[in-house]
């Protein structure tokens, strides 16, 4: 990699427990790359003397980054002097600005006013690195047909891959933020009629309303702890309101996005149950590492119609993929194709 790489950083300064830890790794993954960081002075003040050295270090960065430079941020974007100073790097064609849309919040929360505006501020770039196709295909049809594209396909995730054994049941893992996850709140529902499941949640944001003899809270765990600790055979992909189909914003997210709750799941050695209907159902049958739903009450019948062998080959089918995520390299490759993209032209 060139001198002249940078990235703007925005996440390794701050102590994310859980949600946004996929963004620090990708920090991490851009340091280890050498990619220097792009850090505004004073971040944490807005004192008068701390906004006017924020301006000159923006001109600074302007003005010293150099023909044949790469920049890569971390889409969204907040705070106002890094949009600007996107912006005006925007305006210097020697210089290639990599967005790696990490998120797309409009989408995630049905936000049409703001889908409005982020789609204007991707307009702005040419070159992203995606989740995968179906973010992709969103990307091309919403904000440029000419856009350049790679795929992380699964978010980056670095810590040590859990090695122990696991045996195929009815045993589910479901780690994220729970308060979002209201859906939690009907699963006594589905223990009414699927009686050989379980249920072990783990992450912020529970209530009791989500407790049942057939479902436990874990509580929360340190996110790079959290694969060792993971107590179950399968891990859940889910969101929304309810059990019998996907719904809401965040629950429609599912069919743009790769969850970091699948790395989380690849790193743990537990085969995935995903909506058929999300981006990482075509993964899983990419990869072979679980199966797919259209709604909670399948999940019984399809585990049972599953052989221990065949749960197994799920289990080997994640080592190679786990190796790749615990060590950086899903988003180091996508970083590379795009490097390499644009040599060629």
């Amino acid at each position: 990699m060139s001198n002249n790489n940078y990235f703007l950083q925005q996440y390794l300064l701050i102590d994310f427990f859980h949600g946004g830890i996929s963004f620090v790794d990708a920090e991490k993954v851009l340091l280890r790359k050498n990619f220097k960081p792009i850090v505004f002075p004073y971040n944490d003040s807005f004192s008068i003397g701390a906004k006017i050295s924020r301006f000159f270090h923006l001109l600074k960065m302007v003005f010293t980054t150099g023909k044949g430079s790469t920049v890569v941020f971390l889409f969204p974007v907040f705070a106002k002097m890094n949009k600007l100073l996107l912006w005006l790097l925007g305006f210097k064609k020697d210089i290639r600005v990599i967005c790696f849309v990490a998120d797309i919040d409009s989408l995630r929360d049905n936000d049409k006013q703001l889908l409005e505006k982020e789609i204007k501020e991707l307009k702005r770039y040419k070159y992203f690195i995606v989740h995968n196709d179906s973010m992709r295909r969103w990307l091309l049809a919403h904000v440029s047909a000419s856009s350049i594209t790679s795929s992380i396909e699964f978010f980056d995730f670095l810590t040590i891959p859990f090695v122990g054994n696991r045996k195929k049941s009815g045993h589910i893992v479901f780690a994220g933020n729970l308060e979002k996850s209201t859906f939690l709140k009907r699963l006594h529902a589905l223990m009414q009629v699927s009686h050989s499941l379980h249920f072990n949640l783990y992450g912020p944001g529970h209530t009791n309303a989500m407790d049942s003899t057939k479902v436990l809270y874990k509580g929360v765990v340190k996110p790079y702890e959290l694969p060792a600790k993971s107590e179950g055979s399968f891990g859940l992909v889910w969101d929304g309101d309810f059990i019998d189909r996907l719904s809401s914003g965040i629950g429609d997210y599912l069919q743009y996005n790769s969850p970091h709750k699948l790395s989380h799941y690849i790193i743990s050695g537990l085969p995935m149950i995903v909506p058929e209907m999300a981006a990482s159902a075509t993964l899983v049958r990419k990869y072979g590492i679980g199966i797919t739903i259209n709604s909670l009450y399948e999940i019984e019948e399809k585990i049972n119609q599953l052989s221990d062998e065949q749960y197994q080959h799920m289990r080997d089918n994640m080592k190679l993929l786990a190796q790749k995520i615990s060590t950086g390299n899903c988003f180091s490759d996508a970083i590379d194709e795009l490097m390499k993209i644009n040599e060629e032209r």
